[in-house]
């Protein structure tokens, strides 16, 4: 099957952990479809769940009634995710910018208290970038990109 590139999925979720196992699936097929390996479709997939779940439990603070919008823009040589929501507190967003502004996690932590990272430690260790932007009604949006592995 021929693919033209890039081409975009777009799909707007309801506010519920329980649909994202079918999310992360669906970009996973779409990917293998368009010639990218199952290795890296799978980690795609850990990316999409974490960046949905942290859309969810921190950006729409669990709201059912809130949705989540994810975009998916596939290109010959890349994939790039999209995830925006709701922005939730002012404390969860502060958190948020924390966990994209800091390192590659290293070593253990210096104490007990638990980490800022919100889960998007594996995001930074499985992609290129990881970029967040808060609009002016802090409204977030998280961009990952995670270009193709060679194959061997």
């Amino acid at each position: 099957m021929s693919v033209a590139f890039p081409y975009t999925i777009g799909v707007k979720l309801q506010s519920d952990p329980d649909v994202i196992p079918a999310m992360r699936k669906f970009i996973s097929e779409a990917l293998q479809v368009s010639g990218f390996s199952a290795k890296f479709a799978f980690r795609t997939e850990i990316i999409v769940d974490a960046v949905c779940n942290n859309a969810i439990i921190y950006g729409n603070e669990s709201n059912a009634d809130s949705e989540v919008e994810v975009s998916c823009k596939v290109h010959e040589d890349r994939v790039e995710v999209v995830v925006k929501d709701r922005g939730g507190s002012v404390e969860n967003i502060e958190r948020l910018k924390e966990a994209v502004n800091c390192s590659k996690p290293e070593g253990p932590l210096a104490d007990d208290s638990e980490p800022a990272g919100m889960g998007l430690e594996i995001v930074k260790l499985l992609s290129e970038t990881i970029e967040l932007d808060v609009d002016e009604n802090n409204l977030t949006s998280i961009r990952v990109v995670r270009k193709r592995e060679d194959t061997a």
